[in-house]
């Protein structure tokens, strides 16, 4: 038996990337050979990947083979995935709705994105009638799904090892908050910066790292960002660090004493995990997929109006100060929940689940 991943852009640095990879491992350790199939290959070239027309020429496919689609939103040929022989997946990954970039790009992007939102909703209609089993990854994915009337999922958090570090951070004058992942409207990193402002008023020395990517289309969105961080009279509290490599990111994590996240639309959220792996304490707005992925692992809030965000700095603040004392807030119990939730996933037996979801029609039918 055969797997195949399908994806428009491999990309192996982003979420999706990690997960197609954390697919592939656990299929090719069951004994199932899987390769990535994609149209661009945008990794760094370690794994050999097929291009979508060169699947037609394999003369291992059959009605044996299984075809696995990463979606997360309309960009991969839909007709030439189902046109392949064999049993069909699809590893839904949320789809990011438009509304939150219309005052960032202008009206014809806007529509553009709006388009392409409706196409996504179409294709997984489209879809839904010949897959065996959509596999989102997270029980929110899994209720967006329900409300397009796809009830045949199976929730499978990203594929991904995070392992236990525990605290190892770099302790420098004052305290340090960190955000990684993409700079885009939905992550809401305008707010990470009304955050700094208030925590600037307590402690001057607060610093906040902003570590990730900024897609080309957003490129205002970045302007408008370092405008805001010099008007509130915080640039020189706010790092942008863009185009950090995988090998740099631990350095930045061991100087995190807080994790920060105001994303307002989350289909999982690996960064959440990999803060609790480093025994860094979350705080995240409770939306989406967030809560469900911090396990109460972390710190939620639910408003973020400025009088929210205010008070928020000085629970942060309480919070981190008292961890130098007797008996500090974010103590052990924190910390042994935190690496609770690690290990909960890095144990997660991705491979017996998998043979259970893609042997099902056989055993149905025996």
């Amino acid at each position: 038996m055969n797997a195949y991943l399908h994806i428009s852009e491999f990309r192996d640095k982003d979420g999706i990337g990690n997960d197609i990879k954390g697919l592939r491992e656990v299929l090719n350790s069951s004994g199932i050979k899987t390769e990535i199939v994609c149209q661009n290959d945008l990794s760094d070239g370690s794994i050999k990947t097929l291009q979508t027309e060169e699947l037609h020429n394999e003369s291992n496919l059959s009605s044996n083979s299984m075809h696995i689609l990463e979606y997360g939103g309309s960009g991969y040929p839909i007709d030439s995935f189902l046109s392949f022989p064999g049993r069909k997946f699809v590893r839904y990954q949320n789809i990011t709705p438009p509304k939150f970039f219309k005052p960032f790009v202008s009206n014809e992007i806007f529509r553009s994105f709006e388009l392409d939102y409706k196409k996504s909703i179409l294709e997984l209609h489209k879809l839904k009638r010949f897959t065996e089993r959509f596999l989102p990854s997270s029980k929110y994915s899994a209720s967006n799904l329900e409300d397009l009337n796809i009830v045949n999922s199976s929730v499978l958090p990203i594929v991904r090892k995070y392992g236990w570090k525990g605290e190892k951070r770099n302790r420098k004058n004052g305290y340090t908050l960190g955000y990684v992942g993409r700079l885009v409207p939905s992550k809401k990193i305008e707010d990470i910066l009304f955050l700094s402002y208030f925590l600037k008023r307590i402690e001057p020395k607060y610093r906040i790292l902003l570590i990730g990517n900024v897609p080309s289309i957003f490129d205002d969105y970045f302007t408008n960002l370092k405008q805001m961080a010099r008007e509130l009279g915080i640039g020189g509290n706010v790092q942008f660090r863009m185009g950090v490599q995988d090998s740099e990111l631990p350095r930045f994590w061991e100087e995190m004493d807080a994790y920060i996240s105001m994303s307002e639309h989350e289909g999982f959220g690996i960064p959440l995990v990999e803060a609790l792996s480093y025994d860094i304490p979350v705080f995240a707005y409770a939306c989406t997929a967030v809560p469900e992925t911090l396990k109460d692992a972390g710190y939620l809030f639910r408003k973020k109006d400025l009088n929210s965000l205010e008070k928020l700095a000085e629970w942060i603040h309480f919070i981190l100060e008292s961890q130098s004392s007797v008996r500090p807030v974010d103590g052990p119990h924190a910390s042994s929940k935190r690496r609770e939730v690690c290990m909960d996933y890095d144990s997660m037996p991705y491979g017996r689940v998998l043979k259970q979801i893609f042997t099902f029609k056989e055993a149905a039918a025996s």
